[in-house]
């Protein structure tokens, strides 16, 4: 199967769910967004200009960012038909799979995969904040009811905590239950708020002005500083901008495009403008600016709306964690992880251990911060790192893959760098006040990828130091001194040319070994999906040894059952009922000293170590079909 049959049909039902999914989080940013912009200037009055200038700056943002540079440009940057900062990654460094099956990676890139990961660090850092101000921004509707006002903050926390807690609990079932219905409410949702924004609009059209990017411009002439703060929360506005990228291969770039500007577009804009409407009515004395738009007699209906938006816009955030930490697991960035499918789609992953440490961690961004407004200080310096590091692999790739010219690349370029760098830097002021959250999570991320390579390299070193070539298997075969036994083995390696520990390890140990022996290499490649005329390499060896060299993408499942039920097919004597899996479990046992790695980051592998999910799990083995030998390894 070619890699553009995966790429589906940009069809309005495609759109749809395009809708729910890819537009979730970025569509209940107008339950914060204004409202911050608002905060921060400071003022119980703010001057219509003031309005209409901030109005103007949010209105460009979203056309620029969202519409100029991931519609126009990034979605086009595709890998085989997906998207997301990885599969940019290898677009960029010139990875591919050749028709032959062979991986090409570019040479001398390497401190791009560091830099792609300092990303994907800050994403992990986005799914604990997303979650918890789009459910807070929600129920905050409920301020505005007749909930009497000192009940208010309290009963809103605890609303939250409950939605997500149920949240993360419905983890379990995937999410393709939730999407079939995640579209038409999305649907709903962007319907809703451009109605509520459109009529406030026609009561004060004057807002209309902010379309014009001059008055943004005169703001930011009149007092740069202050503008420059502002956009740490104008940021607010885009973001969720990164999975239209990173989920483009569920729907196609075409449908996402025609999502946004026939749908999500139009709500968006006039949300906003109905938000500066309403303030420019009431001279700026509105509360919470986007339940101000809602008729009273439809506020209530509009909570329950926004908040069942804010749950759909969490899931999708939640996705894209599952799908990031797997793509780091299968590049041995990080340890094994148990990866279970909630349905036959590729991408509808459920990951237990990663979903418990997000709900552990959302719970307590609800408890410490309590409302969005709060919250968005700690919003936004992780969305804009990874925006930024977007920008700077699609310029990579406009250069050297697409071989655009000088002339035109530069003020493209210039243009982008000068918005992504503006938001970045001004988030990085929010830094004392909550900014340094994303932060300390990205950089627990990437020591925990850091000390998890390191300390696999190490534990190789120290297998292949004792390593036995594969030729030198062969020859003790031969001669006979090694026994056989009736039935089929299959060995995992790293190595095709090295005899693989375990049956180092059953040969010093027992003597003997099967009589048809599978030697299994899984190689794991930069690319979403490896052809199924590519995914197995078959070899014969004497004395009944088979050499398998499997390829997976990094959004494929380790089928390894099929995998030998395919070998089976092509000859290799292996029956399904009796062959058995031989996989080795790793033990680090603490040294006196640490000469290759220090103690304390020897401890944290370790301790990755012992809570990674073993080989038969991941690989979703057949458990009375698969021997463990648990090996010692000092580092």
């Amino acid at each position: 199967m070619t890699a553009a049959a995966h790429r589906k049909p940009a069809t309005p039902v495609l759109a749809l769910g395009a809708l729910g999914v890819v537009f979730g989080d970025i569509g209940t940013s107008p339950l914060y967004a204004f409202r911050a912009c608002l905060s921060v200037i400071g003022q119980d009055v703010p001057e219509p200009a003031t309005v209409l200038g901030i109005l103007s700056i949010i209105v460009w943002t979203l056309m620029l960012v969202i519409g100029l540079k991931y519609i126009s440009l990034v979605l086009r940057a595709d890998n085989g038909g997906e998207g997301g900062i990885m599969a940019l990654l290898a677009v960029a460094t010139g990875q591919r799979v050749t028709e032959s099956g062979e991986s090409q990676p570019a040479k001398n890139r390497g401190w791009m995969l560091w830099l792609a990961l300092a990303a994907a660090a800050l994403l992990y850092g986005d799914g604990i904040i997303t979650p918890a101000i789009s459910v807070l921004g929600a129920l905050e509707g409920l301020a505005v009811t007749h909930m009497p006002h000192e009940h208010q903050a309290k009963w809103i926390v605890l609303v939250a905590l409950g939605i997500i807690t149920l949240l993360f609990a419905l983890q379990r079932f995937g999410s393709g239950r939730i999407g079939k219905i995640a579209g038409p409410i999305m649907l709903i949702w962007f319907v809703a708020i451009g109605a509520a924004g459109l009529y406030r609009v026609i009561e004060t059209p004057e807002v209309l002005q902010a379309l014009s990017p001059l008055w943004g411009i005169e703001l930011i002439a009149a007092n740069p500083l202050l503008a420059f703060v502002l956009l740490g929360a104008v940021v607010l506005c885009v973001t969720g901008g990164e999975a239209l990228y990173a989920d483009m291969g569920h729907f196609g770039r075409r449908a996402i495009a025609l999502g946004w500007w026939l749908v999500a577009c139009p709500g968006l804009l006039l949300s906003y403008l109905g938000q500066g409407a309403v303030t420019l009515k009431m001279k700026g004395d509105v509360g919470n600016a986007f339940f101000a738009t809602v008729p009273p007699e439809l506020l209530l209906p509009m909570v329950i709306l926004a908040t069942v938006a804010a749950i759909l816009a969490s899931q999708a955030i939640i996705s894209g964690v599952f799908s990031v930490t797997r793509q780091l697991s299968q590049r041995g960035l990080l340890p094994p992880m148990r990866v279970i499918h909630t349905s036959p789609v590729e991408g509808q992953i459920f990951l237990p251990a990663m979903n418990k440490m997000l709900f552990v961690a959302c719970f307590l961004m609800v408890l410490i911060f309590q409302s969005s407004n709060s919250l968005a200080s700690a919003y936004g310096l992780a969305v804009t790192g990874v925006m930024l590091v977007t920008t700077f692999f699609f310029i990579i790739v406009a250069r050297s893959r697409w071989h655009w010219r000088w002339w035109g690349l530069v003020p493209v370029a210039g243009l982008l760098l000068c918005i992504d760098l503006s938001l970045f830097a001004s988030s990085a002021l929010k830094v004392p006040s909550g900014g340094w959250l994303p932060l300390v999570v990205a950089g627990i991320v990437v020591l925990m990828c850091l000390t998890w390579r390191r300390g696999s390299v190490l534990v190789e070193q120290g297998r292949f130091e004792d390593g036995l070539p594969l030729d030198h298997l062969l020859e003790q075969l031969a001669t006979g001194s090694i026994q056989r036994v009736p039935g089929t083995g299959v060995f995992f390696g790293r190595d095709v040319a090295t005899t693989p520990v375990t049956i180092r390890k059953v040969v010093r140990h027992l003597g003997v070994v099967p009589e048809v022996i599978v030697v299994l290499n899984m190689q794991f490649l930069p690319v979403p999906r490896v052809p199924y005329q590519h995914r197995m390499r078959l070899e014969t060896l004497d004395q009944g040894i088979w050499l398998i060299r499997a390829r997976f993408g990094y959004l494929q499942s380790l089928d390894i059952q099929e995998l030998m039920r395919d070998a089976t097919n092509r000859g290799v004597p292996a029956d399904p009922d009796v062959t058995s899996y031989w996989v080795r479990r790793d033990l680090v046992v603490s040294a006196s000293s640490y000469q290759r790695m220090s103690r304390w980051r020897g401890a944290l592998f370790g301790w990755m170590l012992r809570n990674a999910t073993v080989m038969p799990d991941m690989l979703e083995l057949p458990p009375r079909r698969t021997v463990e030998l648990g090996m010692r390894a000092n580092i």
